[in-house]
Formats: structure tokens, sequence, C-alpha cells
């Protein structure tokens, strides 16, 4: 008897022992499975990231190209997909898209994803026709730690991005509006420059950068009349132009041509003055309105026609009484040599905005169709 329970008893002692090396076996995978996620999240979210980057890198490329008007190669773009990938530490392989997303082939043509031009190895060395975008696949296998207890080495983290590049159709954009045949504030009808003709300044080449090298215009702020200059309410809240300027919302149109109200001329550009000089040497984002419907209507509760959207290197804004007010007159400014200012419109005004048309590449909105003279240019990552 004796001996059938010592038996029993380390038959039940063998059993536990199997028991808790099975169970410390799976207390171990549990452990391993958690910090292992934590890792494998932490990757991911990484290669995400580095996709995403790697597609705005070509997307920017393809938008330089727009900017000077001379596009840049597919060597080029692949370069820079190629150098935003190696800096994240992902593998990359990516294609050229439209506007949309769109994959295309040599030609241009919408294609499934399998027959579109892969980055870096296109046929003719160029950027197909249309493309606009970059559509980047990301890759990254990494080690494991604690993962190797239960036969798992190693992990591979993916993802995909799309940038796409256009015309800007919304942004950071400053609460006013400029027409694109920005008339003089005679009222006689006068017309100024169309947009199409307005010089579109380049960059400083000097040492600090300086101002954009080209034409400073003045854009008369004329309160009245067809053609002028008007402030637009852009959060749906009247009467709060300065907030407005100094905390830009961003604002996306989803189409062009499209309807905004104004705010109140009058009083809104005087308020304004002090936060606009506040952005003195900054690049801003301002709507343009077309001929035919930039008609203030006497200063409050109009609408404009919003065409598009430009890019302007903000100098100063005046608001004046004095209707011989010399800064919104043309002249020269106090530079070494002195620099003439333009009115753009060859009648100055009592108020006025000064500063250079430029082309500027920002985040935001785009749209479809081709860049035209002052164009802002908008850089999207849509997916």
């Amino acid at each position: 008897m004796h001996r059938l329970a010592r038996r029993s008893q380390r038959r039940a002692e063998g059993q536990i022992l199997v028991i808790f090396a099975l169970g410390l076996i799976a207390l171990l995978a549990g452990v391993a499975l958690v910090l292992e996620g934590g890792n494998t999240y932490q990757n991911q979210r990484s290669v995400q990231n580095g996709a995403d980057a790697a597609s705005e890198a070509g997307a920017v490329m393809i938008a330089k190209g727009l900017s000077t008007g001379v596009a840049k190669t597919d060597g080029e773009v692949a370069s820079a997909v190629g150098s935003s990938a190696f800096f994240n530490d992902i593998t990359v392989t990516a294609y050229y898209t439209d506007w949309q997303g769109n994959p295309l082939d040599p030609a241009g043509t919408i294609v499934a994803p399998n027959l579109a031009v892969v980055v870096g190895a296109s046929p003719s060395g160029a950027v197909p026709p249309n493309a606009r975008g970059v559509h980047a696949s990301g890759t990254r296998t990494f080690g494991t730690t604690f993962g190797r207890v239960i036969g798992f080495n190693s992990f591979t983290a993916t993802a995909d991005a799309t940038a796409v590049t256009g015309p800007s159709t919304g942004g950071k954009l400053l609460p006013v509006v400029f027409p694109v045949n920005i008339t003089d504030c005679s009222q006689n009808g006068n017309l100024g420059l169309p947009k199409n003709q307005w010089d579109v300044s380049q960059p400083s080449t000097a040492t600090p950068p300086g101002h954009p090298v080209g034409t400073e215009y003045i854009v008369p702020l004329c309160k009245t009349g067809g053609g002028s200059f008007m402030v637009l309410d852009l959060d749906g809240i009247k009467n709060n132009c300065e907030y407005e300027v100094l905390h830009p919302r961003t604002t996306p149109f989803d189409h062009f041509p499209i309807d905004v109200d104004s705010d109140n001329g009058n009083n809104c550009a005087h308020q304004m003055v002090d936060a606009v000089n506040s952005l003195q040497g900054e690049t801003v984002l301002i709507p343009i309105c077309d001929d035919n419907d930039c008609n203030t209507s006497g200063g409050s509760h109009a609408s404009y026609h919003i065409t598009g959207v430009v890019s302007f290197y903000i100098d100063y804004m005046d608001d004046s009484n004095n209707p011989n007010n010399s800064n919104c007159q043309t002249h020269y400014n106090a530079d070494t040599p002195p620099q003439q200012l333009v009115t753009i419109a060859g009648n100055g005004s009592d108020a006025c905005i000064a500063g250079w048309f430029v082309r500027f590449i920002s985040a935001g909105p785009v749209g479809p169709g081709t860049v035209e003279n002052a164009d802002a240019i908008g850089v999207q990552l849509i997916k």
C-alpha cells in the first residue's frame, strides 16, 4: 500500500511539473506576443510615416517642375523618393499617378497598378504626361527579441501612401481677394495688368535670403467699384478680420469657381493693417476672383466668385484716409540700391498691400488643370 501511495504521489508531482512547464511556456509566449506587438506597432507606424514622406518627396519634385515650367526627369523624382526612403530606413517601390491618385502608363493613360510607370524605370527617362503624384509602397523587415521564444525570428511591416500636386484649391488663406484684372481706384473702370501678365518673382539669391527678385507690386485696396479689393469671411464669423489673419484656418475649396461671402470691407481693412504687417517677409495664399464677379456693391453684403489661389510675398499693408497716400502709389523704397514699387493698376489708392507674386509650393488641397501664372501650387497626401 505504501509503495502504491508513493508511486501515485510521484505520478501526480510529475503531472504538475508538466502542467507548470506548459503553463510557463504559454506565459512566456503571451509576454513575447505583447512585447513584440508593441515593437511591431512602432515599426508599422514608422514605415507608414516613411511611405508618406517618400510619396510627398516625389510629389514635391514634380511640383518644382510645375513651378519653373521645366519638367523634372524620372531620375530626379526617383532620387527624391530614394533619398527619403533611405533617411527613413525603409525599402520603397513607387509608381506615377494623376492628381487623383490613379496609376499612369508611359502615355499618361490610367491603367491598373501593375501596368503603371515605376518611378526610376520610365522607358523614356521622362515623367509621364499628366503625372501629378507618386504612390509609394514601403517595407521594413525587423528582427524580434522575445518572439524567438515561439519561433518568430523577424516580421515585415508594410505601408502605402499617395501624394499629389497641382494648383492649390485652398490652404491657410489671407482673408482678402485679388481680382484677376485688378482695377485702379479712380472708379472710371480702368483695368490694370491681367493675371497672365503679372511678373512672377524668383527666390532671393542673397545670403541671408532677402525679398524675392522681381517686380514688387502695390495692389490697391479699393472699397467700391467693379474689380476692387474686398475682405473675405472664411470662417463664418463677421468682423474678426485681424484674428483670421493671425490664425488662418486651413480652408479647402472642393472646386473652382466657388462663391465666398465678404466681410465688412471698410471696418476689416483697417483692423487688418497691424496683423498683415506682422507677416512681412512671409508668403501668404490669396484667393482671386474673375473680372465679371468682383464687385463689392458698396463694401458689404457681397460675395465673390473665387476662381483660384495665388501666392504673395508680403512687404506691407497701408490703410489711410489720405487720397495721396505715397505708400500706395508708385515710388522707390530705401533699399540699396533703391527698388521701384509699381502700382499694378497704375493708379494708387488710400489703402494697399505691397509685395511680390511668387510661385510657392505649400501643403494643401489640390485640383485639376494646368498651373497658370502666379498660381499657388499645393502638395497633398491623399491616402
